[in-house]
């Protein structure tokens, strides 16, 4: 029960740092709230922890919300600026990686208190933040090309669910194999990977409202592009 409310709460505060960032910023919050939840995802990724009898990786949330920022920039600003979003998140990671090493490499003083802290943070960052740049570039180009591809034929809610499930699939594919492959016998590995595709999935059913509720703020912003069919969804 104390896991299962940690991930309750992982999940409403990635949904409420994605609003409030669209609520006040509009479009450049989105790219804010993508790469915060991003460089935090990068931190809790390697922590595991016990989910109903399952190993479960930490920031299986806040790492699926990004999907959620994919499906609101193609919505309101077309492909080619959902691709910027993906990578817009490759440099964060990026950067979050090379200054992490570089903060480690300083020869810490006798009152230093962090290098342990930071070593041990960034001991497995490299080959986690491979795994998450190629899983991120790949899985992002996978999403918002779907839902480019069903807009204009399908629902919003549709279209998000589609594309972030496929997304999510090739996501957790290659960034579970590349991360955890050679570190934890198999069944903690298809756990890893099944447990998080499932959090994934299950999440695509709650984050639609967060779609929504983004897209109307990016619309109130007076961009273009938004669907005619929002406009009729708040009527109905």
């Amino acid at each position: 029960m104390h896991n299962l409310l940690f991930l309750l709460l992982e999940y409403l505060v990635s949904a409420l740092i994605i609003l409030l960032a669209l609520r006040f910023m509009k479009k450049e919050g989105a790219y804010v709230a993508l790469t915060t939840l991003i460089i935090a995802s990068n931190l809790g990724v390697a922590k595991l922890f016990n989910l109903f009898g399952m190993e479960v990786t930490a920031a299986n949330m806040s790492m699926g919300m990004a999907f959620v920022i994919y499906s609101i920039i193609t919505e309101v600003y077309g492909q080619s600026e959902g691709r910027k979003a993906v990578w817009i998140g490759f440099f964060a990671q990026f950067a979050f990686l090379s200054l992490g090493l570089i903060y480690t490499g300083y020869m810490p003083s006798q009152n230093d208190l962090a290098q342990n802290y930071l070593s041990q943070a960034f001991s497995l960052t490299p080959r986690i933040a491979l795994g998450s740049w190629i899983a991120f570039l790949v899985s992002g180009y996978v999403a918002v090309w779907v839902y480019s591809m069903l807009k204009g034929k399908t629902k919003i809610w549709m279209r998000n669910n589609a594309s972030t499930k496929i997304g999510q699939i090739v996501d957790n594919m290659i960034f579970v194999t590349i991360a955890f492959a050679g570190l934890v016998d198999w069944t903690t590995y298809f756990q890893i990977f099944l447990t998080t595709t499932l959090m994934e999935i299950a999440l695509d059913y709650v984050d639609t409202w967060v779609v929504y509720v983004g897209i109307k703020f990016l619309k109130n912003d007076g961009s273009n592009g938004v669907d005619s069919e929002i406009i009729n969804s708040q009527k109905a």
